[in-house]
């Protein structure tokens, strides 16, 4: 997103919040947001496999996806 003031353009980088939102909603998707698509691709499918092969497991690893999406967001230093 750019914002522009006095034409100067001023880049904001994502929110950490929104990031963990996204990421409980979809996993890996928080990482997507934060510019990591590799990461959030391979959150998506270790998530997936954990969820298909035993219920707790896939909670542990969703739990630490959306802990990962909200660092990603959080160091983010641009593109």
């Amino acid at each position: 997103m750019y914002v522009v003031e006095d034409e100067i353009v001023v880049r904001r980088g994502p929110h950490p919040g929104i990031a963990a939102v996204l990421s409980v909603l979809i996993p890996g998707l928080g990482q997507v947001y934060a510019g990591n698509l590799l990461t959030g691709a391979g959150w998506f499918v270790a998530t997936g496999v954990f969820y298909w092969a035993i219920l707790l497991p896939g909670f542990v690893c969703h739990a630490f996806c959306v802990w990962s999406a909200y660092r990603a967001a959080k160091d983010w230093t641009g593109y």
